[in-house]
């Protein structure tokens, strides 16, 4: 297993991973409503995806946009597996990896994930400040 830590705003945040979860792809929908669930889906048995992107849940209709990651980039599906208060750390695991997002609308298609947009933003958050002067 493999270790990755970070401070993120005074919180130590480490993320475990093995390479075997890293290959494991998943799917990775994001819906615009709250579920009372967390963990795998099978989204097939439950939105039936027309040619055209659209597709209906419990009665309501959706419209799909896909969003891919950049190539040299991956993304990860994490499980919290630890947090301890008294250090202010927070232990996370790696589940699957993703090379896209379908995300999903109510009201017509979804703005499409600028993802170079947010690794800026996210590099910029993460910038070591400790040189400048």
């Amino acid at each position: 297993k493999q270790w990755y830590q970070r401070r993120v705003r005074g919180v130590v945040m480490s993320v475990k991973y093995n390479e075997e979860n890293v290959a494991q792809l998943s799917t990775v929908h994001k819906l615009p409503c709250k579920i009372e669930y967390t963990g795998n889906a099978r989204v097939s048995d439950l939105l039936a995806i027309a040619p055209d992107g659209s597709s209906s849940f419990r009665g309501r209709q959706l419209q799909q946009t896909i969003s891919s990651i950049p190539q040299n980039y991956k993304g990860f599906v994490l499980s919290k597996s630890k947090t301890t208060t008294d250090t202010e750390e927070e232990e996370f695991t790696v589940t699957h990896s993703f090379k896209q997002i379908t995300g999903w609308g109510w009201d017509g298609k979804p703005t499409k994930i600028d993802f170079d947009k947010l690794i800026a933003v996210q590099s910029a958050l993460h910038e070591d400040l400790s040189s400048e002067k």
